[in-house]
């Protein structure tokens, strides 16, 4: 199989494109398509053939649910009932956008996308891009991140085509993503809404609309034998070839810590303010400023995927504070060091 790359960046310029990337959804064939998120595994969410290629493809667990995406927010009714008033206000708030609810689901939906579950998780994006593909595509889609199940997410073509090349017909190329983190995952089927994945809209954020979100850090994964409700609860992800360290704690302390432990062929990802610290290092990378952890979350997964071109040992990784963003960030990096975690 070749696999096709299609320019989508200008939505004026380029439509021709998305219709025919629509075109193979419409043919039960998976397309990897940009979001503002991360690039999506996309199939029709109808089409129960479609969706085991996405499995297939990815090598994804059978009891790993899939995201539902859609175009217009009427759409959620079509799939979902309970929908409380409460989810209202996070329509109101963050839709379109990087919030993923999940709601008990209608019968159209099959046990396949859910792994079995009454429920589905369902997300409407901001990209414009990704919605004229679903709308153009006259279905809905499932779509998880586009790339082979363990490995870091995909934030461009890229990496798509990295992982995927003769594994799908076509890539749509709409850019870098432009957040480069995964969106939040929100229960809004249980008595009060309990968060499953901290991700691109902050906890203290979706607080602010919804005061009564349960957030606990055990709710954010499953024991071996349970099934999760929501992507990344249960297997390892995100993971580089090489073994991670992730050093969190004071910034002063763990750039430190790094530089006493970290051989100099290590790779040391740190931020900015940090730098000259390890000069000696033969493989150094910023991840922006500890003040703007939007670029970090932009960076994480290139730069985990750039380190598996190279010739290394270990990686270290000097972690964001526990606030914001950075919880998200940090819930990422966890899971790629395997429990690999070093306090300071």
């Amino acid at each position: 199989m070749v696999t096709e790359i299609l320019n989508v960046k200008d939505l004026n310029n380029s439509y021709e494109n998305i219709v025919k990337g629509a075109q193979y959804l419409k043919n039960g064939e998976v397309v990897a398509i940009p979001t503002e998120t991360v690039y999506g595994l996309a199939a029709d969410a109808f089409n129960e053939d479609a969706i085991k290629k996405v499995f297939k493809v990815k090598g994804r667990p059978q009891d790993n649910p899939l995201l539902v995406h859609i175009h217009k927010l009427e759409q959620v009714h079509d799939i979902c009932k309970d929908i409380p008033k409460e989810a209202e206000k996070v329509f109101d708030a963050f839709w379109p956008g990087s919030v993923t609810l999940i709601f008990n689901k209608k019968d159209c939906i099959s046990d396949t996308v859910t792994a079995g579950m009454k429920t589905v998780a369902v997300r409407f994006p901001k990209s414009e891009i990704a919605r004229a593909i679903i709308k153009e595509s006259k279905t809905l889609l499932v779509a998880p991140s586009a790339n082979l199940s363990g490995k870091p997410s995909t934030t461009s073509a890229k990496h798509c085509y990295n992982d995927l090349n003769e594994k799908i017909p076509c890539i749509l190329d709409g850019g870098s993503s432009s957040i480069g983190l995964e969106s939040t995952i929100i229960d809004m089927s249980t008595k009060d809404p309990v968060l499953l994945r901290e991700g691109a809209v902050s906890v203290d954020e979706i607080c602010k609309v919804i005061p009564n979100l349960i957030y606990k850090k055990n709710l954010l994964s499953v024991k071996d034998n349970e099934i999760p409700k929501a992507p990344g609860m249960k297997y390892r992800h995100y993971a580089p070839d090489a073994p991670l360290t992730l050093v969190e704690g004071d910034y002063i302390k763990t750039s430190k810590w790094i530089k006493e432990s970290a051989n100099e062929d290590d790779v040391v990802i740190c931020f900015e303010e940090f730098l000259n610290d390890f000069n000696d290092y033969q493989h150094t990378y910023s991840l922006g400023s500890f003040e703007t952890l939007n670029v970090a979350a932009k960076k994480i997964f290139d730069l985990l995927r750039e380190c598996d071109k190279l010739d290394i040992s270990h990686i270290y990784i000097q972690a964001p504070n526990n606030s914001g963003l950075g919880n998200s960030i940090i819930n990422r990096l966890e899971k790629a060091s395997a429990g690999n975690i070093v306090h300071i």
